[in-house]
């Protein structure tokens, strides 16, 4: 029986447009009912998946900033969090600066960006074509690295990104020698349908993430299973991305999306329909409350 279920937010719970069908919301309530822990895991900050967990009626616990924090909705806090030091991040920032590459500073109430640009624009257009509670009020922050110097919240995650292939994979072995942080780089380019005024466009650009060392959603998971008293095999993980592997990997069920990266369906024991289709919905019928079949 399982007792855990993981969800990523974008790309698998989320449809193409970053909406929450109605579907998923009411699948994902009856298995809350159920006494099932439904925790979302993602790499969202926190204020972007609490409007999505409040709709859902997730009650105790979501996991944020690709497994960096841990936040306790019935307490109010979060409850644990791992952070990188603020001397690195101005180094890669200077490192990103040198070699023209754009880059993405999280802290734990903003995103502090040169301009709006590959990724950035991409959070920036959804937050305008959708409403809050789906990509949540996180403020960007236009700024260099000397606002980055003086900055006194704590930095939990950095995206690096850039179109050309060849450039980002430079800077991805550059990066590769800080070894107090986690290099999750993307082994595929990224397409963004952005949809604006009764037209699509498409965003293309590479991306890597660069996490606290030692954290991903599995070590989250972990630390929160074991709160819980529940086995990694009594958990089910979906998720449709690179930085979804670890705990697709290692959960005694690991869901991938049809519509998610190759590298998290190799890895994955099943491949559910895609977000579009609410796949989220269909897996948690057939394994939890088993009255569908795919």
């Amino acid at each position: 029986m399982y007792k855990f279920v993981a969800i990523d937010i974008d790309g698998t719970l989320l449809n193409s447009n970053g909406m929450l069908s109605e579907r998923n919301k009411e699948v994902i309530k009856r298995v809350i009912s159920r006494g099932v822990n439904v925790v979302l895991t993602s790499g969202r900050m926190t204020d972007s998946v609490l409007g999505i967990a409040e709709q859902l009626g997730v009650n105790r616990f979501v996991i944020c900033d690709n497994g960096a924090s841990i936040y306790d909705i019935q307490e109010r806090k979060i409850v644990e969090a791992t952070y990188i030091d603020k001397s690195t991040v101005v180094d890669i920032v200077q490192t990103c600066l040198e070699n023209n590459i754009y880059y993405m500073v999280f802290t734990v109430s903003q995103i502090i960006v040169r301009d709006l640009k590959h990724m950035a624009l991409a959070f920036y257009k959804q937050r305008h074509n959708c409403n809050s509670e789906a990509t949540g009020i996180t403020q960007i922050k236009c700024a260099g690295k000397g606002y980055i110097e003086k900055c006194n919240e704590p930095f939990t995650r950095i995206v690096v990104c850039d179109q050309d292939r060849v450039i980002y994979n430079s800077i991805v072995n550059k990066l590769k020698e800080y070894d107090t942080v986690n290099l999750l780089a993307s082994p595929h380019i990224s397409n963004k349908i952005i949809r604006e005024y009764g037209k699509e466009y498409v965003l293309s650009y590479s991306y890597a993430e660069i996490l606290p060392k030692g954290m991903n959603k599995w070590k989250a998971i972990e630390s929160l299973i074991q709160k819980l008293n529940v086995s990694p095999e009594e958990v089910i993980a979906i998720g449709d991305n690179f930085n979804d592997i670890e705990m697709i990997k290692n959960a005694g069920l690991g869901v991938a999306m049809n519509n998610g990266s190759p590298v998290a369906k190799e890895v994955a024991r099943v491949v559910a329909p895609s977000n579009d289709q609410d796949g989220v919905s269909h897996v948690l019928e057939r394994y939890i409350l088993k009255n569908h079949l795919y």
